[in-house]
């Protein structure tokens, strides 16, 4: 059992390894959306969303392997939560603690760029859509003016008879 226990430790700090590299990349995508919404270029806004994306797919995939050793660890160490784990007993429980700790960080820096992000998106959103609600003004007032006789060209006669 604490063989097991040890190898559901490392298996778990090494997933959480990998998710603190992504979500690293994920910082950094989020800071550049940051520079790309104030520049108000919405195809390079597009395509770093695309890369978080894959990293969220790939991240994603990371917490269900999580999951399943983390089930493994609390069924072999007779817990139902990894708080109740004693450090002093399981050796690999603080560089488990560790590493959960630095993706905590990561996530709530994450989470503060993303709020900045939201608000720009927003002021950005308005800005577009304040632009075309003038253009398509603008395209009404110029169809009526420009508009094109329906009748076809103009023609008068004089009806001289009586």
């Amino acid at each position: 059992m604490a063989n097991d226990s040890m190898n559901y430790f490392g298996k778990m700090t090494e997933l959480l390894v990998a998710k603190r590299s992504l979500l690293t990349e994920i910082l950094k995508l989020t800071r550049e959306q940051t520079s790309v919404i104030e520049e108000g270029s919405l195809d390079k806004l597009q395509k770093l969303i695309e890369e978080k994306q894959k990293r969220i797919d790939k991240i994603d995939k990371l917490d269900e392997k999580f999951t399943v050793y983390m089930e493994k660890l609390k069924a072999a160490a007779g817990v139902k939560d990894l708080g109740e784990l004693e450090a002093a007993r399981f050796p690999g429980a603080e560089g488990l603690k560790q590493a959960t700790a630095e993706v905590m960080t990561l996530l709530g820096e994450i989470s503060s760029v993303e709020k900045v992000n939201n608000a720009k998106s927003k002021e950005l959103l308005e800005k577009l859509g304040s632009q075309i609600k003038r253009l398509n003004q603008a395209k009404k007032l110029s169809n009526a003016y420009n508009k094109p006789d329906a009748a076809g060209p103009s023609s008068f006669f004089v009806d001289k008879k009586k």
